[in-house]
């Protein structure tokens, strides 16, 4: 099994474990939906995100929900939305254009982004995109799994997973 793969049975259960958590997947995705996003925004998504919206379409654990590539309209899902979001002139410093957006809270607070414009053994990796006075992208994570293991670690530890 894959640590992706194990990621994603984790967070299935937490559900069982924890009453206040709760799951929902989009739905996977499809190599076309994200060909569709990828020629848009003219980026390539590579690596474990690819995987991973393949796999579930985006979503997960309510808390730490994941920017969505849906299969039957793919600009209509939070990565290709959240990413133009970002472009706009409310936004102090734009979103540069080889940034996408794969997780953001409610209220425009910095978003997580792969960065496309880098290649990490395969991976994009993962920065977090400081858009006020300074438009820094901090790194965060080399991939798209480590990032998403990181920061489900306290809910996994916290359900004996």
């Amino acid at each position: 099994m894959s640590l992706l793969s194990d990621i994603l049975a984790k967070v299935n259960q937490l559900p069982s474990r924890d009453e206040d958590v709760s799951v929902n997947w989009a739905g996977a995705s499809t190599e076309e939906a994200v060909a569709t996003v990828e020629q848009t925004l003219g980026i390539r998504i590579q690596g474990t995100f690819r995987e991973f919206t393949l796999a579930t379409g985006g979503g997960g654990l309510d808390k730490f929900y994941i920017s969505t590539i849906p299969a039957d309209d793919p600009l209509s899902g939070g990565c290709y939305q959240d990413t133009l979001r970002y472009r706009e002139d409310w936004c102090p410093v734009k979103l540069p254009p080889h940034l996408l957006v794969v997780e953001r809270r409610p209220g425009d607070n910095e978003p997580f982004c792969l960065d496309t414009s880098r290649e990490i053994g395969g991976e994009n990796p993962v920065v977090l995109f400081h858009y006020g006075s300074t438009g820094h992208a901090e790194d965060v994570a080399d991939s798209f799994v480590e990032f998403y293991q990181e920061y489900l670690e306290p809910w996994f530890e916290d359900a004996g997973l």
